[in-house]
């Protein structure tokens, strides 16, 4: 429990490792199948179930609520290691047999061995000494049916039956109840039976402490068609796997080892630090902008350390270095460079861990003693906040001598607190970073769609002009002085354009120019994004496109993320080709081809699977990952299809193929 318990608020916790550790634990593998609700049949193993029906945020529940209800019964005895001990050889001599008789499910027989004995701690819930006295009877008794009927005599029930009971409240298969029902009886009532129900016997007869009787091993090979000798090799084969998973789990062999421990404290403690982390989640999700979210770390921090002086240093991700917050010392904050002199920061920074400048080894460095003059303390306290392998910053207090043991003492709970907080942080950056984008498309948008609709106006007004021009050296001199007010209202009309934008069309084209869109853009593009760079816009379009029926605003959108996706990954110098080809053919359909080719570094191999998915990037921790989904999602609305391959050249060619339903014309 508390090996899990120490997982469920891990950064990139391995979710199939927790499962592992709930199959190791009878009673949370029990909550785990009712509350997943895996009563259905299905061909599914039972773990792929569970992975599918509970997410991390239940399994987290399921685990601490559980813990609790344990952390005040059921402490460590020597009766209870024999159980925990049991439930393990018999789970795992479930599992073995059933892949070797070639049962569908074994991960079902696994789980099926680890509950088998279910009903026994139902029992102990209502007498202290239940376990004692049940592995008693099981000591006297002379056969498996023996222990059932003392167990009636002596409680009124015997736990086969309290197992059973139990899975079927937990509407679990029928057959699974049965196994637990019946695995006490003898090898002849189960001749015939479900596999389960004979996999069940023959493991629990298998796992037993003492040596199988004699014909023990025949009567169970029997009910499986596997030789004693195999079923003794299997035995054999899986007692060091069960020792040392047991010694993993804290699991004591004799009495003697598990007098002197207990858990309660240790589970207590670390219950209590994830209700305090739970507050702080609560208390962080509640920001909603960069500002309040910092102030939210360190007033949760502040509250947590028991300290009054503190500042949050956020750190830049395009220069490295560290900036706090403006104070009265500092108007402009406190900019720390982590790779200058030693102090404690940087310490923190390289070894991922707290560090503080009162070492009596290590002398203070300067910034350490000019932050703690600041704050009027003796010293700095230290904690660095990683999402992944990326630093959002770092917590930085005045500390005394005397506050130090208790900040030092309690690293686990600065663990899950640093955690909360850089996760909570990196959301809030990815949000910042998806918000900014989505404007700056918008005025990249709107800036060519104003342009498009001046270069219409102007036309007309051309025009308008040139005649007055003609209409006044027909009409002379008295019509002159009128023609050229008017000649000036028309140039002011013309420079007020200059200064408009207008609301988007509500009503598409019925029909657009594929090459002129793309043309009109791209003089945008190459003004903003481009030549800003030194870098070089090329345009190769292919004559004689039909005109499309829609899509002109999303074409422009999916334009703009690509050109955008290039330039970002470019340096100077770099070229950037649009193309259009027609007369694709995929898979005996045509399509219409818009590619954007750049002869930058291309993309890692590790990227290729997941690339147009939302936060694969290769090009650095300030780009959000978002324009290659948001592509995806506009070509796939046109019934489209997006695409990459490496550039012959170098770099990448992305692109969308477009069906020629979309054409005027071109349908088929």
């Amino acid at each position: 429990m508390h090996a899990l318990l120490e997982t469920v608020d891990e950064e990139g916790a391995d979710f199939q490792k927790q499962i592992q550790l709930f199959s190791c634990d009878p009673v949370l593998s029990a909550r785990l199948l009712a509350v997943s609700n895996l009563s259905t049949i299905s061909a599914m193993p039972i773990r792929q179930r569970i992975l599918t029906a509970l997410g991390p945020t239940a399994l987290r529940t399921l685990v601490v609520t559980t813990a609790m209800q344990q952390s005040g019964s059921l402490l460590p005895t020597p009766a209870l290691n024999l159980f925990w001990r049991h439930a393990l050889r018999c789970a795992r001599l479930a599992r073995q047999l059933a892949e070797m008789t070639a049962y569908p499910d074994p991960e079902e027989a696994y789980l099926c061995g680890l509950l088998h004995d279910l009903g026994k701690l139902v029992i102990s819930v209502h007498s202290a000494t239940a376990l004692d006295e049940i592995y008693t009877l099981g000591r006297v008794a002379r056969t498996p049916g023996e222990v059932v009927e003392l167990e009636q005599r002596l409680f009124g029930v015997d736990h086969c039956v309290l197992g059973a009971e139990q899975s079927e409240t937990w509407q679990l298969p029928v057959w699974f109840a049965d196994a637990i029902r019946f695995h006490h009886l003898n090898a002849g009532e189960l001749r015939g039976a479900h596999p389960l129900l004979r996999l069940l016997h023959v493991a629990n007869a298998l796992s037993q402490d003492h040596e199988p009787a004699a014909g023990g091993l025949t009567e169970a090979g029997g009910l499986l068609e596997l030789s004693p000798g195999v079923l003794e090799s299997v035995r054999a084969g899986i007692a060091d796997k069960v020792e040392r998973l047991a010694i993993e789990l804290g699991i004591a062999a004799t009495e003697a080892e598990a007098e002197p421990k207990s858990i309660r404290a240790p589970l207590e403690s670390t219950l209590g630090e994830i209700a305090l982390i739970d507050a702080v989640r609560s208390e962080l999700s509640s920001a909603d902008d960069p500002l309040t979210l910092c102030e939210a770390v360190i007033r949760c921090a502040t509250l947590l350390a028991d300290l009054t002086q503190m500042d949050f240093f956020h750190c830049d991700s395009l220069t490295g270095t560290l900036r706090g917050s403006p104070s009265a010392q500092w108007p402009d904050g406190f900019t720390i460079n982590p790779e200058g002199a030693a102090n404690a920061l940087q310490r923190a920074l390289q070894q991922r861990r707290i560090c503080h400048s009162l070492e009596p080894a290590i002398p203070p460095g300067v910034i350490d003693r000019q932050l703690a003059r600041q704050w009027d303390c003796e010293g700095i306290w230290c904690l660095p906040l990683y999402a992944g392998e990326r630093l959002l910053g770092v917590l930085v207090a005045g500390a005394s001598r005397a506050q130090l043991p208790r900040l030092l003492n309690r690293e686990r709970l600065w663990k899950r607190f640093a955690t909360a907080a850089a996760t909570a942080l990196a959301a809030q950056e990815q949000r910042e970073i998806l918000q900014r984008r989505v404007q700056e498309d918008h005025e990249l948008l709107e800036r060519q769609r104003l342009r498009a609709a001046i270069h219409e106006i102007s036309n007309p007004l051309t025009i308008v002009r040139n005649s007055l021009y003609l209409l006044s050296t027909r009409l002379g001199e008295p019509a002159t002085e009128e023609l050229r007010a008017l000649r000036e209202e028309m140039e002011r009309a013309s420079r007020i354009l200059l200064r408009l934008t207008e609301a988007d069309e509500s009503v598409e084209e019925s029909g657009f120019d594929l090459n002129r869109t793309i043309r009109d853009l791209a003089r945008v593009l190459d003004e903003a994004l481009c030549r800003p760079r030194g870098l070089h816009l090329h345009l190769q379009l292919a004559e004689g496109l039909a005109p499309l029926t829609r899509g002109r605003d999303a074409l422009r959108q999916i334009l703009l993320n690509l050109v955008r996706n290039a330039a970002e990954v470019l340096k100077e110098g770099g070229c950037i080709t649009v193309t259009t080809q027609d007369g694709i053919n995929l898979h005996g359909c045509r399509y219409l081809e818009i590619a954007v080719a750049d002869n930058g570094p291309g993309l890692p191999e590790a990227l290729l699977t997941q690339l147009f998915q939302p936060v694969a990037t290769a090009k650095g921790e300030e780009h959000a990952g978002l324009g290659l989904s948001i592509v995806k999602n506009l070509v796939e609305a046109l019934d489209g299809q997006v695409g990459y391959r490496p550039n012959p050249g170098g770099g990448a060619v992305f692109l969308a193929l477009l069906p020629h339903t979309v054409s005027l014309g071109n349908a088929h």
